[in-house]
């Protein structure tokens, strides 16, 4: 063999080593990071607060060029109509309304031309109310870009309601909805991330595309539309290093997840799921919190088959689970859910 001809066989072999190992860790067509604000610079709850210097941090990390924030329903109709996302794509929520979302918040937003989906729950917006928004507030959002999403009509937890009393808040949310905007809005948040199988399929006949929770995770195509994941920021969780991570990990490629029904029934639940890209399943991690603290847990890996197993019941409330792994291309990815017993 010449000189010539191995030099080309070393770099044809090197190339499709390049090349297979993308396929593998790309299996993954679209990946998008969605972000959970409540409030902006009101200390006073630290619990849905992020701080201004926080706040400003964020703003200069997405700016970034290696960033694209996205509106949340571009987000999804690409993935729902099987499209492609640039890299690193980010989405950014607001949930309850707060005054401080239109006075800090939104202007800055507005001016880095980086799209807002504001989730509002209707029994809150009454004139006067000194901590929320007013209709006539939304309106100038909605005018100036900002995507009104649903977030219930009490902020209830929602699956200690009947089916007839989780009916009657969708459609008195949608009745007001269309008689101060004129629209009835498409995408749902729940409230405190809690949902049901149920509730689930009903907001499916009330024509709702989507609707998120509160667990941490990446979307991606195998991602469940009506209870997607988002990242909360606040005080604790909005440091700007756990935010530049989180931006740039990716979906899990999850599917065939157990239990379906977030609301368990069964504790300690079986816990289980299949992965797109089998090599991640030597590299997971998968970590489950309650209200008491992290529960021991045993993990069996059978190819591209996770099966968790816990060593004690959940505790009352809400529990989450989080998984993650590092690809071939040494991307992070993350899969979360969250339970509520």
């Amino acid at each position: 063999m010449t000189l010539t001809k191995f030099f080309w066989l070393l770099i044809s072999t090197f190339f499709l080593f390049v090349f297979i190992n993308t396929a593998v860790a790309n299996n993954i067509k679209n990946s998008a990071v969605v972000f959970m604000y409540h409030k902006f610079g009101v200390s006073k709850y630290p619990s849905t607060n992020i701080t201004l210097e926080q706040f400003e941090s964020h703003l200069q990390e997405f700016s970034l060029s290696k960033y694209r924030v996205l509106s949340l329903e571009f987000i999804l109709d690409t993935i729902i109509n099987d499209g492609q996302l640039p890299n690193n794509t980010i989405g950014i929520s607001v949930d309850d309304a707060d005054k401080s979302f239109l006075t800090t918040a939104w202007p800055k937003f507005k001016e880095k031309n980086m799209p807002v989906t504001l989730f509002v729950n209707t029994s809150t917006i009454v004139d006067n109310n000194k901590n929320y928004l007013s209709w006539d507030q939304i309106r100038q959002l909605k005018n100036e870009g900002v995507t009104i999403g649903a977030h219930s009509h009490t902020h209830n937890h929602l699956t200690e309601l009947s089916n007839t009393q989780f009916i009657d808040e969708i459609e008195l949310s949608n009745k007001i909805f269309l008689k101060e905007l004129g629209v009835i809005p498409t995408l749902f948040a729940y409230p405190y991330g809690e949902t049901n199988e149920k509730m689930m399929n009903l907001l499916k006949d009330y024509k709702f595309k989507v609707a998120f929770g509160q667990h941490s995770g990446v979307i991606n195509e195998t991602s469940n539309l009506y209870y997607l994941p988002r990242f909360s920021l606040n005080e604790k969780y909005g440091d700007i290093d756990r935010v530049k991570f989180i931006s740039q990990s990716k979906g899990m490629g999850v599917y065939d997840f157990i239990p379906s029904d977030p609301h368990i029934i069964e504790n300690p639940p079986y816990i289980g799921f299949s992965l797109l890209d089998s090599h991640l399943a030597p590299k997971i991690n998968c970590f489950v919190f309650d209200k008491k603290g992290q529960v021991e847990n045993e993990i069996f890996k059978f190819n591209e088959r996770i099966e968790i197993r816990l060593m004690r019941k959940l505790h009352k409330g809400r529990s989450r689970l989080n998984c993650t792994a590092k690809d071939n291309l040494d991307n992070w990815r993350w899969f979360g859910y969250q339970f509520y017993l």
